[in-house]
């Protein structure tokens, strides 16, 4: 009988005995974005008058919890000179919002979503995305 024992647990799965030592948390966006040559101020202002507008009625309706920014302080050529960070309640709250959702945002917002279409057609100006990933925080237990 004990041989019978120890052979049933040395089948079992080694994940039903590890422990894990780490805590999974919230979902980030991260998009790293490169300003234009002379329009960086331009760019942080656009930022302030529209991003953050955004993102602060995304926190109220319980989407997003934080968002922060990031200056490259030495960025080198090639490099991202400003980082956005956007952290949110789930991955669902970070993309899977239905299109309605986006519709009404961009009328209270802009008035319209074709005028905020053409606002972001505009902040083209201004800089140019270079990349846009998500993350997920885990901490240590």
């Amino acid at each position: 009988m004990k041989r019978f024992i120890f052979a049933v647990l040395l089948l079992l799965p080694v994940s039903l005995f590890a422990q894990e030592d780490y805590s999974w948390g919230s979902y980030w966006t991260v998009t790293s974005v490169e300003t234009k040559p002379g329009h960086f101020d331009d760019y942080i202002a656009d930022l302030k008058a529209n991003w953050q507008k955004s993102l602060e009625m995304q926190k109220a309706e319980g989407h997003v919890l934080s968002y922060r920014m990031f200056s490259n302080v030495n960025a080198r050529e090639g490099e991202p000179d400003l980082w956005l960070f956007v952290e949110h309640k789930s991955a669902g709250s970070a993309y899977d919002l239905p299109f309605d959702y986006w519709e009404k945002h961009a009328e209270k917002l802009w008035g319209s979503m074709d005028k905020g279409q053409k606002a972001n057609v505009k902040r083209g100006d201004l800089r140019t995305i270079k990349s846009s990933i998500m993350l997920r925080e885990m901490s240590f237990k």
